[in-house]
């Protein structure tokens, strides 16, 4: 009886209230609510994708589920998928594939709206150009193009035409890391001292891929510069970095598979980060933001997030972490895709803007300009247009 004065009320005479950060709970209400407004604006857009490697097979995932879209042309030059292609997705006879020696139809296709790209980086300034040109708006894996000119030239080109053109980059979509974005922005950890980030990739990626990627700083470290300069509203000014290659078949393509480096901040915020090509443990993703008030940070994340396995003396097994980024950052992928045709079809503001891209860019190259040749490198934004306020 000694508790019982602390019962209160009954819960049915309390308000039923829920975390906003159960986005999930809150698409079921939507849906049983049948809540209108919370519908995402609709028009039915038609699109191609070209590549269906690593990225190009979660973005062919996605197109297909989404009914904003109808897909009309994949674009690969591995034509002996292709039935397999259309049996597995049980796609219609409406939807084309063709090898990329045919991609003028895409391009000549007025009722082609938008275009994904997910093929080698190499092919990326050809397939953004000429998409932009005949009035498509497209969305492209990061990088843009091979080089900071490449870039510079697909942005100019998009403005000239007014389209739209997406640098895909998926974890500012993930739902913990922008929830850690925006206490972060809201002061709750005051003003931020370090940051530390770990990218550790799985499952190793092969040779073939590597060789095409333009290296660990642009297709795998751009990810770590990119959230530290979007959590913070900043761009550093001084880069640090050291690499080594001790994977012989990556040593033998002149790459890098573990990197450490350090971004120094014009308000004194330091970002710490680690980065390696293989992760035997799983896709190692973790993100740390001390502050004189206080520390958030987001750690791995896991299947079966809520089970441990207690075994004697041993102590307590966690269940293992997400293999790989698809899995790991399936909201995300997801997520980016919706913004992306809320920016095509209602004029939304694009989260990723076209001087981020080109910052994120010169960042990376600095880094390995710094990892190659042991000095640190100083950056100077003064001639790039980036606004006061970066993002």
């Amino acid at each position: 009886m000694a508790t019982f004065k602390f019962s209160g009320p009954s819960p049915y005479k309390l308000p039923q209230t829920y975390p906003e950060e159960d986005a999930l709970h809150t698409e079921y209400v939507n849906n049983f609510t049948l809540n209108h407004a919370s519908k995402r604006p609709f028009k039915p857009l038609v699109g191609a994708i070209f590549g269906l490697g690593r990225a190009g097979s979660i973005h062919l995932s996605n197109i297909i589920n989404n009914h904003r879209l109808t897909l009309k042309y994949i674009v690969d030059d591995r034509p002996e998928r292709f039935a397999d292609l259309k049996k597995y997705w049980n796609l219609s006879d409406k939807v084309v594939l063709i090898p990329s020696s045919e991609s003028n139809r895409v391009y000549n296709d007025k009722e082609v709206n938008v275009v994904f790209i997910g093929s080698p980086t190499w092919t990326h300034h050809d397939i953004v150009v000429n998409s932009i040109a005949n009035d498509k708006d497209v969305f492209c894996e990061k990088p843009i193009a091979e080089n900071i000119e490449e870039t510079k030239k697909c942005y100019e080109a998009a403005k000239a035409k007014n389209r739209v053109l997406f640098s895909a980059f998926n974890r500012r979509f993930d739902p913990s890391y922008r929830a850690l974005k925006d206490r972060v922005r809201k002061g709750e950890i005051g003003h931020v001292q370090i940051l530390k980030v770990t990218s550790r990739d799985s499952p190793l990626p092969s040779i073939d891929y590597l060789k095409t990627s333009g290296g660990v700083f642009h297709d795998c470290l751009v990810h770590d510069f990119d959230m530290a300069c979007w959590v913070l509203g900043e761009l550093p000014i001084r880069v640090q970095a050291s690499a080594t290659a001790l994977i012989p078949e990556i040593k033998a393509i002149d790459d890098f598979d573990t990197i450490g480096f350090m971004l120094t901040y014009p308000s004194g915020t330091i970002v710490l980060g680690d980065n390696s090509r293989f992760s035997p443990n799983g896709y190692d993703q973790r993100l740390e933001v001390f502050g004189n008030k206080g520390m958030i940070k987001v750690e791995n994340e896991r299947p079966f997030h809520s089970t441990d396995i207690l075994i004697g003396q041993e102590g307590v097994k966690h269940s293992p972490i997400y293999y790989s980024f698809p899995s790991r950052y399936k909201l995300g992928y997801r997520n980016e895709l919706e913004h992306f045709l809320d920016v095509v079809i209602s004029g939304c503001p694009m989260d990723v803007t076209d001087y981020q891209t080109l910052a994120i860019s010169k960042i990376a190259t600095a880094a390995e300009k710094s990892a190659r040749t042991g000095q640190s490198v100083e950056l100077d934004w003064s001639r790039d247009g980036i606004p006061t306020n970066y993002s």
